[in-house]
């Protein structure tokens, strides 16, 4: 995370972002085995990274950061995801995990193409996300769906 990224609780507020913290704490523990104190940290330092590697989903605007320039066939100033693609595996033909995006200034939305999330986690900060999937069950509890596409 760059000093001019913004912060999760700007973008979420503050109930969406611990919503979204928990969600992922509970998906770390029942998929990936974790202890509760390793899920809990695992969970805090990637979102509040803002990684989208946890938080990328179609929908969110992001901007390309300040110390990149940006380039009109691939890499524009702001991009809107379409996409994710998670990969199912570690073999080359189980392929690789990318965002499939868009200029979000061109009125086409056209999509541009797909791009690895090595590479969009370095060149892009999460900007917008309009629709974080957090469902209010009561004024006392929320839930966040970490979802894949």
């Amino acid at each position: 995370m760059n000093s001019n990224d913004k912060r999760i609780d700007h973008v979420l507020g503050a109930f969406g972002a611990g919503a979204l913290v928990n969600a992922w704490i509970d998906a770390l523990i029942t998929d990936d085995h974790l202890d509760p104190t390793a899920a809990t940290r695992v969970a805090c330092e990637r979102v509040a990274d803002l990684s989208p590697w946890l938080i990328a989903a179609p929908g969110q605007t992001w901007r390309l950061r300040a110390e990149f320039e940006p380039a009109a066939d691939f890499s524009p100033d702001l991009v809107r995801i379409l996409a994710v693609r998670h990969a199912q595996g570690t073999h080359p033909r189980d392929g690789t995990a990318a965002v499939r995006i868009a200029d979000a200034d061109a009125e086409s939305g056209q999509a541009l193409g797909w791009m690895d999330l090595d590479d969009f986690a370095v060149c892009y900060a999460i900007e917008e996300w309009p629709d974080p999937h957090v469902r209010r069950i009561d004024d006392s509890d929320a839930t966040t769906t970490p979802t894949s596409t």
